[in-house]
């Protein structure tokens, strides 16, 4: 499978720069080749082999191939972006904006577990307050998410209470507002567009906040 490290993700910025994440991008053989400054022979094999990985999707109903980002793709050139990003912009934090949202009630049926309540005490020095602040994350501050992923974070271990597995997550100091608080991220859920506050206090009571509201937490890592 082509990486970071070989020319065949060359393509993906390509592609994607050309409109090919939302919609099918007509490429010839002879035009990519042109484009990586490679035969159109090897420019051909390279679709071949990121179509056999399931990285890009191709229509053949027309004159000229036609391509685009599949899902795992888009996910891919996603991850990479987020480790450029580490190397050249992470230092000791990130700042991630999200726009607030309700939740379904599961955060406060999670805090109120025993097996958290005990670590979070153990670990972040307080009991939090029995719920959590949603923010739904969106365009590059994507990859930001991506990023706290790869980060160890404060553990916060998996438990078995009554027959039943609670998950493990990770934490991280974070501000929003100027109120500290942490940003809790679970280790069994993955490419999500959400992130989720817990603080000493009901944080959106605490700063009058709204579904919609769009705010910046900033996160220490």
């Amino acid at each position: 499978m082509w990486t970071a490290a070989t020319g065949g993700t060359n393509l993906y910025p390509r592609l994607a720069l050309l409109g090919g994440v939302s919609e099918y991008v007509g490429l010839s053989s002879k035009e990519l080749g042109r484009v990586l400054h490679v035969s159109q022979q090897s420019a051909s094999q390279r679709i071949l082999e990121l179509l056999e990985g399931g990285l890009i999707q191709r229509d053949l109903a027309v004159r000229k191939q036609r391509v685009r980002l599949s899902p795992k793709g888009l996910e891919v050139l996603r991850k990479e972006y987020a480790d450029y990003r580490r190397v050249f912009e992470v230092k000791d934090g990130l700042r991630v904006r999200g726009a607030v949202t309700s939740g379904l009630g599961e955060g406060a049926f999670y805090m109120k577990q025993r097996g958290y309540k005990e670590q979070f005490r153990r670990k972040l020095g307080f009991e939090p307050f029995e719920g959590t602040l949603n923010l739904r994350v969106g365009g590059a501050d994507l990859s930001t998410l991506d990023i706290l992923r790869e980060e160890a974070g404060i553990p916060i271990e998996a438990f078995s209470d009554g027959g039943r597995t609670f998950g493990g997550a990770k934490c991280f100091l974070a501000t929003l507002n100027s109120v500290e608080c942490y940003a809790i991220l679970p280790l069994r859920t993955h490419h999500t567009d959400n992130i989720e506050l817990i603080a000493r206090s009901h944080l959106r009571s605490k700063l009058a906040l709204a579904d919609g509201d769009v705010v910046e937490v900033q996160v220490r890592l």
